[in-house]
């Protein structure tokens, strides 16, 4: 049958056939669902049975030969690929919440050695097109001026607010490069990751730090997701 993502709980389950069959659904159960969504769902005969869905007999003979039967949904998880179980009510493994839960789901960019950035250069001016505000967190990459023209080819050209530490980063090549610049220097938190948030909306995390979005000797990831706890506040 294939590889398996994950499990759905017996309430989702439910939501997503009548998604499938064209049937009422709960428009934003279906939502958020369809936001942790990646094929395939992984269920059994008595999941299918507990939520009154009928089941072909083709489907059962093909579940009960893969094994996929009368298994509790937390013994089903872990015939998938991402061992976890979607639902709206739980928080604790291998349970992960639609309404909000520590394990995400992020666009994220995985480049390898040698890999061009160059679409994640674009991508992430692409982000700060539009900010007004730009926290640039990065205890390592801009030490001794290095990677400064990175920034300059990723913030936009427009008023806007550059809020850094100048314990990490000197300033004074981005202050020439556009007046319209105005920054603020903070002594900002101790973090291991790399950070650009903007506006306190959206925030792109590098894993590998400023430098590996140039350099191509090492693999590098970067993450963008909403802000969900303010980092640096003003």
């Amino acid at each position: 049958m294939g590889n398996y993502s994950f499990v759905l709980s017996d309430e989702l389950q439910e939501e997503y056939c009548n998604f499938k069959e064209g049937r009422d659904y709960d428009r934003n159960l279906i939502e958020k669902l369809l936001h942790y969504y990646k094929p395939s769902i992984l269920t059994n005969t008595s999941q299918l049975k507990r939520i009154g869905k009928g089941i072909s007999a083709q489907l059962e003979t093909t579940l009960r030969k893969s094994g996929f039967t009368t298994q509790p949904l937390e013994d089903l998880a872990q015939n998938t690929l991402y061992k976890i179980i979607l639902c709206t009510d739980k928080d604790y493994y291998p349970y992960v919440n639609i309404n909000g839960d520590k394990i995400e789901n992020n666009l994220t960019a995985c480049f390898f050695k040698r890999e061009s950035r160059q679409k994640a250069i674009e991508h992430i001016a692409a982000l700060c097109r539009k900010a007004k505000t730009i926290y640039v967190y990065d205890k390592y990459s801009f030490q001794g001026g290095a990677n400064v023209e990175l920034l300059k080819a990723i913030f936009p050209t427009k008023q806007l607010t550059v809020v850094y530490d100048s314990q990490y980063l000197d300033v004074a090549m981005l202050r020439a490069h556009c007046e319209k610049w105005t920054f603020v220097d903070r002594t900002l938190p101790e973090y291991h990751d790399r950070y650009l948030v903007l506006d306190d909306e959206l925030e792109i995390i590098l894993t590998s730090g400023f430098d590996y979005l140039i350099k191509t000797e090492k693999e590098f990831t970067y993450i963008v997701r909403p802000v969900s706890r303010r980092r640096f506040q003003l």
